[in-house]
């Protein structure tokens, strides 16, 4: 008697997800994005994921790596000689 399998494995299943995120990725590349972009679009994925711990982990981890390239914390116009800052207006 032969033994019969329903549904995929695990390992199928992983294979296939990392399939389809590495051709998510090929198309996010297509629009020539700079590293700056990259850490910006990990961010908002970050925001997606599910697990609140998880994210909270990894947008934790996003800000002390790059917060001052992809987060707008404050605003300067140029005085005469100099940069003044202002806050920042929602």
């Amino acid at each position: 008697m032969e033994n019969s399998f329903y549904g995929k494995t695990h390992s199928e299943k992983v294979a296939e997800d990392k399939k389809i995120a590495q051709q998510i990725v090929a198309e996010i590349n297509k629009f020539g994005i700079n590293d700056r972009q990259r850490w910006m679009i990990l961010h908002l994925l970050s925001l997606e994921i599910e697990d609140i711990q998880d994210m909270r982990e990894i947008v934790s981890f996003i800000k002390s790596k790059k917060e001052k390239d992809i987060f707008i914390t404050k605003l300067y116009t140029s005085g005469e000689d100099n940069w003044v800052e202002q806050e920042v207006k929602e």
